[in-house]
């Protein structure tokens, strides 16, 4: 027995019921009363077992079908006819071989029941043998067209939006490259200028402004140039005025308890002679100075690398971030001593959550400098 003789041996005659109008006025809402009162009788329900072929890609059969139940795989065979891949799957409601009414071409596709199921099949030479049949055939591929069509803008809006989150996942990715790049390029500096100074290749004062203003203009290329390639808006590194007297507010109250941690652990290192620097006086110029350069290195530590971190590792409480970032900026202090890299460490925590707060550089600066003043006058730098 062939597939059609199964299929016809499968039918269970013309429905004419309430579900075949319910479905057809549901699908095809276009539609006159009298071409869905059609419909209704034309329709043959047919039952179809898992696995069964109700349409062959490849054939010239004319009739369509709507789901009553069950699921059916739509399949694509290769060039090479040895292999099939399923395209999509359809449920209950759903039509599938309605192109055939609309397009005398070969079936695009075969869709096979995936499991038990029904389905109603309409097939056109049976329309046309009733009274004014081809005024209702008519109707029937119209109300397709109308279908047909608004399935293929769904189907178009759904690639492009699956095009549009491909794009954006792919800009992403080179985001991280360049984002991963700059890590290495920077710990590699760090590395350098420490080793550089620790085995006293050099002789550099670090405790001069010069030195710290140099140090930070090769740490400021890399960053400027990844910024760039990025498009990362000076917004989005902390420069707004969004949140920006909360940030302030915030700032001077965590600024004084630190000034305050900074000269108690100061006198307490000083009565065990273990200061690791020495007290640097004040001069208005270097504080300035001090102020401008604590500004650009928050803007990297905090408005570029913990953005950065969040971004790309989805870190939604901030947290993460904020311990990534302080570690690595504490990494680019070993020069100055292991107990700077672990205050930068510790203090970066508090920074960090300042920011994560605010998204405003303002603040956090402020923290930074009133911080670096305190520990440079009392020697912990």
């Amino acid at each position: 027995m062939n597939r059609r003789q199964e299929r016809s041996g499968q039918r269970a005659g013309s429905s004419g019921n309430e579900e075949a109008e319910r479905i057809f006025a549901r699908l095809l809402p276009h539609l006159d009363p009298e071409t869905l009162d059609l419909l209704s009788e034309v329709a043959h329900e047919v039952r179809t077992p898992p696995g069964m072929e109700v349409v062959t890609q490849g054939a010239r059969d004319t009739p369509f079908y709507v789901i009553c139940e069950g699921s059916f795989g739509v399949f694509r065979t290769n060039d090479g006819g040895d292999a099939d891949f399923r395209v999509a799957v359809l449920g209950e409601g759903e039509p599938f071989g309605e192109m055939a009414i609309l397009d005398p071409e070969p079936r695009s596709a075969s869709v096979r029941a995936e499991t038990e199921g029904r389905v109603l099949e309409i097939r056109p030479d049976e329309i046309l043998e009733r009274q004014d049949g081809d005024r209702h055939l008519s109707a029937l591929r119209g109300a397709l067209a109308i279908f047909v069509t608004r399935r293929m803008r769904a189907s178009t809006n759904s690639h492009v939006a699956t095009l549009q989150r491909e794009l954006a996942l792919k800009s992403e990715q080179k985001q991280f490259g360049l984002f991963f790049v700059y890590s290495l390029i920077m710990m590699s500096i760090g590395t350098l200028v420490n080793n550089a100074i620790a085995r006293t290749l050099l002789d550099v004062d670090i405790y001069t402004a010069m030195f710290a203003w140099q140090y930070l203009a090769i740490l400021m290329i890399p960053s400027y140039i990844v910024i760039r390639h990025m498009n990362i808006s000076v917004q989005s590194l902390g420069l707004t005025t969004v949140g920006l007297k909360r940030s302030l507010k915030e700032g001077a109250v965590i600024a004084v308890a630190l000034c305050l941690f900074a000269y108690g652990l100061g006198e307490v290192l000083k009565m065990f002679d273990a200061l690791p620097g020495q007290p640097v006086p004040f001069e208005l110029f270097g504080t300035i100075s001090y102020f401008l350069h604590s500004a650009l290195q928050e803007m990297i530590a905090r408005g570029f690398l913990q953005s950065s971190f969040q971004r790309f590792l989805g870190d939604g409480s901030g947290w993460q971030s904020v311990v990534l970032a302080s570690i690595l900026f504490g990494m680019f202090h070993l020069h100055f001593g292991l107990v700077a890299v672990v205050m930068t460490i510790l203090t970066g925590f508090a920074f960090g959550a300042l920011y994560a707060r605010h998204q405003n550089l303002a603040g956090v600066t402020l923290v930074h400098f009133m911080m670096g003043v305190a520990a440079f006058s009392v020697g912990l730098i």
